[in-house]
Order: C-alpha cells, then sequence, then structure tokens
C-alpha cells in the first residue's frame, strides 16, 4: 500500500544510478510490433522509441485481456532484468524500479495494473470476480515476468542473465508472493514494508481500528483522535525515550526500548487538559495494540514514531473527511475517482472486507464479530496472503531476499515484518545467510520521515546475487528540499541496531551495527 510522495527520486542524483557496463548486441533491434514474437495469451499494444530516462523502446501490452504491462527496453541493456511492484489496490500501472534508476542503470523493466483499473484506494473492480483478486493476489505478477522475460529474449536476442523483483506496501507483499510461490522467477527480491497479509493484517486491522476512530461509520468528518492527542502522545514517549540510544533527535532507534504507554496520560478528572479521555485511551489500543478477538492478538500493533509525520498517524489511521483536502467528486491523476474514505487504512479495510470477503458493498464493520474473521476472510486468503515462511525452493536456487521496514511506518506495522523474518529463521537457522531484514529508525511507511530512508536497494540486491557481496550495514540518505542527497545513518541487519559512536549524527561513519538483547 503507497500513497505518498515517491516522484522525489526522479531529482535524485545519478550517483545513487550507476550505469553498468552495456550487452554488445550484433545488430540493433527495432522498436516495432512485428519484433516482438509472444504466447497467444499475450497481446502488444505498441511499441515505441522513448528519450527519457534513458533512452530505451517502451513496449505495452496485454495478458489474457486484462493484465496490463509496460516494458522498458534499454538502447544500452546491462544484460539484467528488473520488475518494479505496485502499491495498494494498483489499478494503473506502476513500476516502482523506475525510482531506483533501473532504466539509467541499464535494467531491461516492466510494471503492471495486475489486472483492473481504478483509483489505488478503490477495491469496487473485486465485486463478485474471483478471476480479478486471484490476478490481484500474486497471478498477474507473475503472468507479466514470465512474458517480460520472453520478449527480453526476443528483443535483443539473448536471455536476461540476472532477474530481480523490487516493491514496497503491496509491491513488498508482491515480492514476497514471488519468493514463495514463484521461486523460479526471480534471484534477488527486494520487499520494502510487504502488506504480505490481506486477511488479518489488513483487512482485520484497518477495520477495528476504523471502528475505534469512526464508531458510526455514516460520520466520518473527525476521528476519536485528533492531531492534537497524537502530539501529546509523541511528545510524552520522546521526554521519556528519545535519549536513550545516545541522542536527542526525535527519533526512536527501536522503539521497543521505550517503555511508555498511552495510559500514562489517562485523564485522572473529567475534563482536564493534557491527558487523554477513556474513550481516547481505548481507540488508541486499537493502534498500538493490534486487532485481537476471543483467541487473542490477531496481528501485531504499530510501535510509536509516526503520530506527527506528515504521512503518519493522520493519514493513515485517524484523519477525517475534515482534514482532506478533497472536493466531491474529485479525480486522481490517471482519472478515477477517489472513494469515500476519512484515511487510507479505512479505505483498504473496507474495500476488502466489502468487496472480496463478502460481496457486499452495504456491510459496514459496526456489529461485525471477529471471532469470525478467520473463518470469514480464508477463501482469499489463499489467493492474497503471502505468509509461508517456508522459502526453501528459492534459496535452493541461490535467491537472495531483503526486507526493509520503517519502524515508523503508520500504514504496515515493522513488528508485522519482524514476525515474518523471525518466522522463516526459526523454522530454518541457516535462512539468514538468504535473507535479510532491515529496520529504519525513524522512516515512515516506505520513504520519508524524520529518519534517512533513502538506499539504492536495486545496487544492493544486484552485488549480491552477482558479485556474491552479502550485505552488512547499509548507508541511508536523507533528502534535503532540493532533493539532493545529504547527510546519513547506518540501518543494519536485524537483529543487529545501529550504535551512535560520538561525532556527527548526520554521518554513516559514526555509527556501528551491534547485536543487542532487548
Amino acid at each position: 500500500m503507497t500513497v505518498g510522495a515517491w516522484w522525489i527520486f526522479g531529482y535524485i542524483s545519478n550517483a545513487l544510478f550507476p550505469p553498468q557496463a552495456a550487452v554488445t548486441l550484433a545488430i540493433e533491434p527495432a522498436c516495432e510490433i512485428a519484433t516482438f514474437a509472444a504466447d497467444s495469451a499475450v497481446e502488444i499494444s505498441t511499441a515505441s522509441r522513448r528519450g527519457k530516462p534513458a533512452h530505451h523502446c517502451r513496449v505495452r501490452g496485454t495478458i489474457d485481456k486484462e493484465i496490463n504491462f509496460e516494458l522498458l527496453l534499454p538502447t544500452l541493456w546491462n544484460g539484467k532484468f528488473v520488475m518494479g511492484g505496485g502499491g495498494g489496490f494498483v489499478g494503473t500501472v506502476e513500476n516502482i524500479a523506475l525510482r531506483y534508476g533501473a532504466l539509467q542503470s541499464g535494467y531491461a523493466t516492466v510494471g503492471t495494473d495486475t489486472g483492473h483499473s481504478g483509483n489505488s484506494l478503490d477495491a469496487r473492480w473485486a465485486l463478485d470476480n474471483m478471476v480479478r483478486i486471484e490476478n490481484f493476489g500474486h497471478r498477474a505478477v507473475h503472468l507479466t515476468t514470465v512474458a517480460a522475460k520472453g520478449l527480453i529474449a526476443t528483443y535483443y536476442g539473448q536471455a536476461s542473465r540476472q532477474n530481480y523483483f523490487m516493491g514496497c506496501s503491496r509491491g513488498g507483499g508482491q515480492a514476497l508472493m514471488e519468493a514463495q510461490r514463484y521461486p523460479e522467477d526471480f534471484d534477488g527480491i527486494v520487499a520494502g514494508a510487504p502488506a504480505y497479509n490481506w486477511s488479518l493484517g489488513v483487512a482485520a486491522n484497518a477495520t477495528q481500528i476504523a471502528r475505534a476512530m469512526f464508531p458510526d461509520p455514516n460520520r466520518l468528518e473527525r476521528a476519536v483522535i485528533q492531531p492534537e492527542d497524537q502530539a501529546l502522545i509523541a511528545e510524552a514517549y520522546l521526554q521519556q525515550c528519545d535519549s536513550l540510544d545516545g541522542l536527542r533527535d526525535g527519533i526512536l532507534n527501536d522503539p521497543r526500548d521505550c517503555p511508555f504507554t498511552p495510559e500514562a496520560l489517562r485523564c485522572r478528572t473529567p475534563g482536564a487538559a493534557e491527558c487523554l479521555s477513556e474513550e481516547k485511551i481505548s481507540a488508541l489500543a486499537s493502534i498500538y495494540g493490534g486487532p485481537s478477538n476471543v483467541r487473542g492478538q490477531l496481528w501485531p500493533g504499530f510501535p510509536f514514531g509516526g503520530e506527527l509525520s506528515e504521512q503518519g498517524m493522520t493519514m493513515w489511521l485517524t484523519g477525517g473527511l475534515a482534514h482532506l483536502d478533497l472536493q466531491p467528486g474529485a479525480l486522481d491523476e490517471y482519472g478515477f475517482p477517489y472513494p469515500l474514505a476519512p484515511n487510507a487504512s479505512y479505505a483498504f479495510g473496507n474495500g476488502i472486507m466489502k468487496y472480496m470477503v463478502f460481496n457486499d458493498p452495504a456491510w459496514d464493520y459496526r456489529h461485525y464479530n471477529y471471532d469470525q474473521v478467520e473463518k470469514d476472510t480464508a477463501p482469499i486468503a489463499k489467493l492474497l496472503d503471502a505468509a509461508d515462511p517456508n522459502l526453501d525452493a528459492f534459496r535452493r536456487r541461490g535467491g537472495k531476499l531483503l526486507l526493509y521496514h520503517g519502524w515508523s511506518d503508520m500504514a504496515l506495522s515493522a513488528h508485522g515484518t519482524i514476525d515474518y523474518y523471525d518466522r522463516v529463521v526459526e523454522r530454518s537457522a541457516d535462512a539468514a545467510t538468504d535473507v535479510k531484514l532491515y529496520l529504519l529508525p525513524g522512516v515512515d511507511h516506505c520513504f520519508g520521515g524524520v529518519g534517512p530512508s533513502l538506499i539504492n536497494y536495486l545496487t544492493v540486491i544486484d552485488q549480491w546475487v552477482e558479485r556474491k557481496q552479502e550485505p552488512a550495514g547499509l548507508e541511508a540518505h536523507w533528502l534535503n528540499w532540493m532533493r539532493i542527497p545529504w547527510g546519513s545513518r547506518l540501518v543494519c541487519p536485524y537483529p543487529q541496531r545501529p550504535i551512535f559512536l560520538g561525532a556527527s549524527d548526520s554521518s554513516a561513519d559514526s555509527f556501528r551495527c551491534e547485536w543487542l538483547d532487548l
């Protein structure tokens, strides 16, 4: 699920997008429809030359009539292929690999709309349509991968020698689905803030939070938790915990170290200021405690960190129509209408339950019994969830998986990704040599926040797969107001954590990775 300013990567210096040596071709391929031999299920609609951000042949087509894709074939090809994932419910052709300089570096690259059209927050396309749900869940990415590899081989006269996938949010879930269900597709996979459990991690979680924030789904103007409450919480936990890592910088190095609980702000007398009412304390429990039913916790809660961020709690979990700068009937950049939703997770959770689980646009959460949620969501979980820790087939063929997640992410809890990584390693201890997880302090959903989040994961995964350079500590940059990288800090492979050594707090050289027990 991505909602935010991914466009900023377009301004980043080419120093982070190093070009690679081009493959020598016997002849220059013709960029025209007739060049491309494709399976009967694949229909090429256009093929044309383009000059930006690097010279390439742009190929557009469809698979099985509804799965749209766009394949970009650079003139100076490095012999490799990367697929970029999408965000939210997708609905348009998306390719996050382009934000990491895939074309400038010489990669052939592809993206897909996963088989339907619409705003990325809108799930109405799924109503009574299991084929589209399956395409969205896993089939469209796999079929696009197979088609793209075939078209690449036809165009260049040779197959790609390395194949990568990278995605964040929904794209991170697509990444894990590929590693689990289609282990032959890719040699290296990057999964950021993965939306990998749509039944409990998104649907149950988001609708329980929605019920706490908006007890009446017909009154969506303001959430129970308001920005001033979020500011009170952030001020309190930072006052108590900000300096635990040796830096007072507004960033929790690891929120698990902080013993603060919102209960400490409970109002002792009715109408008191600078405190939280019983209703607000209860509502916050749905965020920080996670969803639950009679059998216990269904999904981990959110860590502290994103309460004040522009792309944090208000945008994802609280908000309200009064906080949105959208006019009735507003259209997105692709001409699709925005669904009526007070925050992004409200749209995702309700969209899944209405249009995928119950096929009932009138469904609402007011009287829903969450004791039944595992049973009710089981059919779609088989198509959407990528929670299997068995990566044996992927690893046997040399596959490498890099996961990352921002600690301040208020769209998808970092605890969920930690849980997945822990289950992978618990199942097979040596998996830690092929699977790495990076937790980014102060970073929001996929990107942004008070912490540094810019890392070219495409370069990292390529060096790991092709050059056998196992990643250790990675340098993460901030961007200044001109969208130019400045300063940096070290992020570490979990369970290691960055330790500040003194000197500059904006230089990765001032940190080292250490193994610390909680």
